[in-house]
């Protein structure tokens, strides 16, 4: 699946354009550093704010991610794959069959639908980081104040809903 060379084409090559742009015309920040982190974390994002989207074609923009740099993080793409597939209960309900998507469809002929689910949740995602880090901001302070705002409303949403009980709770069941 992540083995030949990918393209962000339309709106989403525009946000992605934008995504990995300098944004302080006196250092070298940037959000994201290359295409290939944009595409690591986006599927995460989408998925985890519910958003899909679908591939934009109403520009000639395109940016793309070579097969080297896929190769490169093969083992946390394949990895993001598989948590959506064994997380996404809305597509699908039964757990043998999200961990059949997961593990055993993976790069067949039977994944060619969970593939195209996965490109909606990066469109998604690109869409959702482009909404939150980029499109208000005018200056590097208000990228910086969108980094942060989105970090606090990422951690809020997620990470204040696991206890330290919760934890403490695993690591006894991983060990037993």
């Amino acid at each position: 699946m992540f083995d030949k060379e990918y393209s962000f084409k339309g709106s989403h090559a525009e946000k992605v354009i934008k995504l990995t742009a300098q944004f302080d015309s006196n250092s070298s920040s940037k959000l994201f550093m290359r295409n290939i982190d944009v595409y690591i974390i986006a599927p995460i994002i989408g998925f985890l704010y519910g958003k899909k989207s679908e591939i934009d074609k109403s520009s000639n923009e395109t940016t793309k991610i070579f097969p080297q740099q896929l190769s490169n993080e093969l083992t946390n793409l394949k990895y993001n794959y598989q948590l959506i597939m064994l997380l996404d209960k809305k597509n699908e309900s039964d757990l043998d069959n999200r961990i059949n998507k997961a593990f055993r469809f993976y790069g067949s002929d039977k994944s060619k639908n969970d593939g195209a689910l996965y490109e909606q949740y990066v469109l998604g995602g690109v869409d959702i980081l482009y909404e939150k880090l980029i499109e208000n901001a005018t200056n590097s302070e208000d990228y910086i104040k969108n980094l942060y705002d989105f970090i606090e409303e990422f951690n809020e949403r997620y990470n204040e809903t696991v206890s330290t009980d919760s934890i403490v709770d695993l690591c006894r069941l991983a060990r037993s």
